[in-house]
């Protein structure tokens, strides 16, 4: 009897740890997700099912953890958390019970939410604890991104037309449900509806969580948990990340990763109190706080969703100088990129210490040539951009302004390249000044930000190598006195050239989709530089578009926030093939 025993004894201690616990996280999304999207309010059955899934959940893990045949070592820590939290919901449903025999109100859904989030965490950590297995898997480091970018695109889809995230009477379709999570996670701010008066505060919280995401990328934030609850990640997996992110230094990856993550969260709560300390009185105080966290998001994720009704060109923030100064530092910091802001704080950081801890600086450093290019040239594009947004706008045309003329053209030269915040109405622009903001546009935000377009490092080092052409120059490519490939140069040139392409068939499909007359050609074009780079800045056309246009600034939209690079090299193969040694020809071109 006992050798018959042994075998079933082990079936149900393996059913427990493999797959109740799937189960029970799956019922508490369920659960939570009909609460938040649907009811509103804890009915009788998300009462009973969160009590019965809370025991549940604690005896899982209470015999997952006793089934241990070794009481030390990283499983055995792990499940001790597990444990822990495990207790945490039983003390917590245990409290339901007692409030339900005392017939007292359970209905406000505070306790339920903890109960059922404490369950989703700790299902969360165990995919992410497990997501090496997936990882390890020799996928192309393109192929995880647009694939996790895709399924946030769908998840975010899904969630945002459950009935509670538009407000009453509202009906959002699948095509825009789909066109919002993609601007969202892809951080462009093109809107289909209008953020602050269609979606409820639900449906607000859902698309700043989703511009969050977006912001970071899905990858990042869980190699990031991985890290911190897992005692670090595997090599495999920090030479995938390191791809991911840029980063060539596999020794530093783990440090580039804590990084991102300290400089979005702190950034973005500075950014939210400068905000709140800053917004008018009358505003009441939940309200104060939530547009300061929306908008402080939004701005370092340079993603241009807000949750007024006119956006920064309300009458709320008419003149609020403070308001915009504190989203272009924002938009600023978010786009010139992880890399260069890390190398300016190591730079800051060794000034700091030769002025005053002299005797402790032991190795001077330098700024890269990648900060350097990527600094001069957004201060560059930054000045030079509002110089001619202030004479095109300004001395050749009578255009609205908001907190000065000069602030105006200082504020629409900063987020025309990343962000997508307006502080006045965009279809009141001159037709000049649209025309130089789709130039900003294009040139998009710097490597390894939140921002889309072409980058300004392609941007300067393609004229840099156009200008060498031209010149017939002999010395190479030469930036601040350093040397840069020939590679690198005919790859920055063949990027321009490639958005450029890709930008005019898109335009060519557009026409064709809105074929009626009183739409602009440079309406159109400003539309699609708008989604191709992620900005988010709209003449007022994007609730207009046919379906088929929609669909087609979906793709550009998601394109342009992986990379049109990206894109192609993940789906086209390499070229392994020798070299071949056949006879070289020249060929005249011109």
């Amino acid at each position: 009897m006992g050798d018959i025993s042994l075998p079933n004894n082990s079936m149900s201690i393996n059913f427990c740890r493999k797959l109740l616990h799937p189960m029970l996280v799956i019922m508490m999304v369920f659960c939570l997700l009909s609460f938040i999207g649907w009811t509103g309010h804890i009915t009788e059955w998300q009462h009973y099912l969160t009590i019965g899934t809370g025991f549940l959940f604690f005896s899982q893990r209470w015999l997952a953890y006793h089934s241990l045949k070794e009481r030390k070592g990283h499983e055995f820590r792990r499940l001790s958390v597990h444990l822990t939290v495990s207790l945490l919901v039983l003390i917590t449903t245990s409290f339901l019970i007692m409030l339900d025999l005392a017939q007292a109100p359970y209905r406000d859904g505070l306790w339920h939410s903890l109960v059922q989030i404490s369950i989703i965490l700790s299902g969360l950590a165990s995919i992410i604890h497990h997501q090496t297995r997936f990882t390890a898997k020799t996928y192309h480091p393109g192929f995880l991104l647009a694939g996790s970018f895709l399924a946030m695109i769908i998840l975010g889809s899904l969630l945002l037309k459950m009935p509670r995230c538009v407000v009453n009477g509202g009906n959002l379709g699948w095509l825009d449900a789909v066109f919002t999570s993609t601007s969202a996670i892809c951080v462009t701010g093109l809107a289909v509806q209008n953020t602050a008066t269609f979606f409820s505060p639900t449906g607000q919280m859902i698309l700043l969580i989703l511009i969050q995401i977006g912001g970071l990328g899905i990858m990042t934030l869980t190699f990031f948990a991985a890290a911190l609850l897992f005692e670090g990640i595997s090599l495999h997996d920090r030479l995938l990340l390191g791809r991911m992110i840029q980063e060539n230094r596999l020794s530093r990856v783990n440090q580039t990763l804590v990084f991102i993550i300290l400089m979005t969260f702190g950034c973005e709560l500075l950014g939210a109190l400068s905000l709140f300390l800053s917004s008018p009185a009358h505003i009441p105080l939940g309200e104060r706080l939530f547009h300061s966290i929306f908008h402080s998001i939004s701005a370092f994720c340079n993603a241009g969703f807000s949750t007024f009704t006119e956006g920064i060109a309300g009458k709320e923030l008419a003149g609020n100088i403070i308001w915009q100064s504190t989203l272009m530092i924002l938009i600023i910091i978010g786009g010139i990129g992880v890399f260069v802001a890390e190398d300016l704080v190591q730079f800051a950081h060794y000034h700091y210490r030769r002025i005053f801890h002299p005797k402790t600086v032991l190795q001077r450093i330098n700024l890269r040539i990648q900060t350097r290019i990527v600094v001069w040239t957004t201060i560059s594009l930054i000045f030079g951009g509002a110089f001619f947004i202030l004479i095109s706008e300004f001395l050749l045309w009578n255009g609205p302004e908001n907190g000065g003329k000069i602030v105006t053209s200082l504020f629409h030269s900063i987020t025309a390249r990343t962000a997508g915040f307006n502080s006045v109405g965009m279809s009141s622009i001159s037709l000049i000044t649209a025309e130089i903001l789709i130039l900003l546009m294009l040139i998009g935000g710097s490597p390894g930000g939140t921002a889309g377009g072409i980058r300004t490092t392609v941007f300067a080092i393609s004229i840099k190598q156009l200008w060498n052409q031209i010149r017939n120059s002999r010395r190479g490519l030469t930036v601040f006195h350093r040397k840069i490939t020939n590679e690198t140069g005919a790859q920055a040139l063949g990027l321009f050239l490639l958005s450029i392409f890709w930008l005019i068939i898109n335009f060519i499909l557009l026409r064709l989709f809105e074929s009626d007359s009183s739409i602009t050609d440079i309406r159109l074009l400003f539309e699609l530089v708008s989604a191709f780079a992620t900005v988010g800045l709209s003449l007022d056309l994007t609730p207009l578009l046919s379906d088929s246009s929609k669909i087609l600034l979906i793709v550009n939209m998601f394109v342009g926030r992986i990379g049109l690079f990206t894109i192609l090299t993940t789906l086209v193969p390499d070229d392994k093939r020798p070299t071949s040694g056949k006879p070289t020809e020249t060929i005249y071109l011109q």
